[in-house]
C-alpha cells in the first residue's frame, strides 16, 4: 500500500507516534549523558565510617610496611594499583589480596586518562584488570583516575565498562613527603562520615606516609570511626559527585 492510500487521520496518528518515539529516545540519550556519572567523591552518611585508600603501588618496601600496620590494627584498605607496578610486584599484590584488602585500577602508567580516546581507554583499563585478576583477586575492581582528572570521554568509557571512579574531595598531599605529623594533622582534621582518605604507597620516600598511617588509624579509631573498603563505603548512602 502506498502512502497516498493511508487515511489522513491515520497518517496524523502515525506521525504523532513517530515523533513521540523520537522525543523519548532523545530524552533517554540526554538523561544518560547528563546524569549518568560514575564518579564518587564521598558518601552522604551520618555513620562514622571512612575508606582508607592507597595509590600508585604496589612498591617495596612501603606497601609491605603498610600491610603490617593494617594487620596490626585489623583494618582493611583499598589499594588503587598501577598496572605496570602490579605486574612487576605480582607476589606482593597476591599478599595484599590474601590479607583481604580491596584492589582498584589506577591506570597502567598513571597517564592523564582524560586526554585519551574511548578506544584507548577501553583497551588499557581491562589490561590492568587482567593483571589484578592474576593475583587471585575476585572482587569488584573500581577505578581511580590519575590526578583525579575526569572528562566526558572517560565517564562514557567507565559507564561502558560498568566501573565506578572512586575519587576524593580532599588530598593530604603526602606525595610531597612532608613530615608524618603534617600528614596526620591534614587527614584527621578533614575526616568526616563518608570521607575517602587518599594516601600513597607508591613512589619514593614514602616512610612519612607509612608512619602517618599508623597514627591516623589510632586517632580516628579513638574518635569513633570505623574503617571500611571502598565497596563497603558506598553501601552507607548516596554518592557525592
Amino acid at each position: 500500500m502506498s502512502c497516498d492510500a493511508i487515511p489522513a487521520n491515520s497518517a496524523k496518528i502515525l506521525l504523532k507516534i513517530l515523533l513521540y518515539s523520537l522525543c523519548s529516545a532523545l530524552f533517554a540519550i540526554f538523561l544518560n549523558s547528563a546524569y549518568a556519572n560514575p564518579e564518587i567523591r564521598s558518601i552522604k552518611t551520618k555513620e562514622k565510617v571512612v575508606a582508607l585508600t592507597f595509590d600508585d603501588g604496589p612498591s617495596m618496601p612501603y606497601t609491605d610496611q603498610i600491610l603490617s600496620i593494617l594487620a596490626k590494627h585489623q583494618v582493611k584498605a583499598t589499594f588503587f594499583v598501577m598496572g605496570i607496578h602490579a605486574k612487576s610486584h605480582l607476589p606482593l599484590l597476591k599478599k595484599m589480596v590474601e590479607a583481604g584488602h580491596e584492589i582498584g585500577n589506577h591506570s597502567m602508567y598513571h597517564d592523564k586518562e582524560n586526554k585519551k580516546s574511548v578506544a584507548m581507554l577501553a583497551k588499557e583499563l581491562p589490561q590492568v584488570d587482567k593483571i589484578i585478576r592474576q593475583s587471585g583477586y575476585t572482587g569488584e575492581i573500581m577505578f581511580r583516575s590519575p590526578f583525579g582528572l575526569t572528562s566526558d570521554t572517560l565517564r562514557s568509557t567507565l559507564i561502558q565498562l560498568n566501573k565506578k571512579n572512586f575519587l576524593f574531595d580532599f588530598l593530604s598531599q603526602d606525595w610531597e613527603n612532608p613530615e608524618s605529623h603534617i600528614i596526620v594533622d591534614r587527614v584527621v582534621s578533614h575526616a568526616k562520615p563518608g570521607h575517602i582518605i587518599v594516601l600513597h604507597d607508591g613512589g619514593k620516600g614514602r616512610s612519612p606516609t607509612v608512619q602517618a598511617t599508623d597514627i591516623i588509624i589510632e586517632k580516628l579509631k579513638n574518635k569513633g570511626y570505623q574503617f571500611v573498603t571502598a565497596s563497603e563505603l558506598i553501601k552507607y548512602g548516596p554518592a557525592k559527585y
